[in-house]
């Protein structure tokens, strides 16, 4: 089981990592020739809109949305808690909200703009993605939660949530929507955003697992009392 210790450990480590993404990007460094290099490789493939603009969609916000919320309050109504639902939003607002304002604070231009230079200006919003964002906070969230206590069905998950993010960086790619860096830093984003949710729900004992045993203790007790008073019942006889 990860605890609270090792998730602060793997938050503060992606910050790292994303500050120096940042710096690198609007320093001009060799990612920017990377970025450049990918760009030429996608417009030579020439990928069918077709297919990866219905693929690009896993990391969609609205469809995200209109699935998950839903599903959260349905097991938000069925466990009588509001964990699962609000652990979702503040996800949402998190992520919304880091994603905005390095947005505003980078400006960086689309690649479909690219006219043999990358601009760096507030009329732009290419970094980070936040079709990758959306997908490892929003469906990292989920899949997190909805696995608690079952390791088999947590290792699918993961599995299949990988695949997704990498079908999201993949047709966004192709698409030349966003550069690899915009992706990357995109899917370390909303890493730190459901990494400091979930961090905060273990430590506070509001997970799933934490509750189902504050419930399965709470169903025992009534039993052990029955069973000591039959006990003593016996002895009287």
């Amino acid at each position: 089981m990860i605890t609270a210790r090792k998730f602060t450990i793997w938050n503060i480590a992606l910050f790292v990592v994303l500050v120096v993404l940042v710096q690198q990007v609007v320093s001009w460094s060799w990612l920017s020739d990377f970025d450049k290099s990918a760009m030429s490789t996608a417009r030579d493939i020439q990928a069918s809109r077709d297919i990866f603009s219905v693929t690009v969609m896993l990391g969609l916000r609205g469809i995200i949305l209109t699935i998950c919320i839903p599903w959260m309050a349905w097991l938000s109504w069925k466990h009588r808690t509001w964990v699962p639902i609000a652990g979702f939003i503040l996800v949402l607002l998190f992520e919304t909200g880091l994603a905005g304002a390095l947005k505003m604070a980078v400006g960086r231009s689309f690649p479909y703009q690219f006219r043999g230079h990358i601009l760096l200006d507030t009329d732009h919003l290419a970094f980070p993605s936040g079709h990758a964002a959306n997908a490892v906070a929003l469906w990292g969230y989920v899949a997190w939660y909805v696995t608690q206590g079952r390791r088999n069905m947590r290792i699918v998950a993961y599995g299949l949530l990988i695949i997704a993010w990498c079908v999201v960086g993949v047709s966004s790619w192709l698409l030349r929507t966003h550069w690899p860096t915009d992706l990357l830093a995109g899917f370390i984003l909303g890493g730190i955003a459901v990494i400091a949710v979930v961090n905060m729900l273990i430590a506070a004992g509001l997970s799933n697992t934490d509750v189902l045993s504050r419930e399965a203790t709470s169903a025992q007790q009534p039993a052990a009392h029955r069973g000591i008073a039959g006990e003593q019942f016996q002895q009287e006889q």
